[in-house]
């Protein structure tokens, strides 16, 4: 699998642009603050923008929760896409 990394601070457009950036690179998948999406459609995974603090939703975003990490992980061996974009807010 190939990987693209997409990385911002926080709150600069990064989900807008990667949609655009996959699109232009042809990658149907992407993991977004939690979620696993193809072609712009969530397959699974829990937002964190959803979570009610902060640490919650930086928890969630890096998959800390092994039940959340078990659930994608098993849709992307499922979905065994070619290519994944990530986006973060850091390395």
């Amino acid at each position: 699998m190939e990987v693209t990394l997409f990385i911002g601070s926080s709150g600069t457009g990064k989900s807008y642009q990667a949609m655009q950036l996959a699109k232009k690179l042809e990658i149907r998948y992407i993991i977004d603050d939690g979620l696993l999406i193809r072609d712009n459609r969530v397959l699974g995974g829990r937002s964190a923008k959803r979570e009610p603090s902060r640490l919650g939703a930086v928890r969630r975003a890096i998959f800390n929760d092994k039940e959340h990490c078990r659930q994608v992980r098993q849709l992307l061996a499922s979905e065994n896409p070619d290519k994944l974009m990530i986006l973060g807010t850091s390395e």
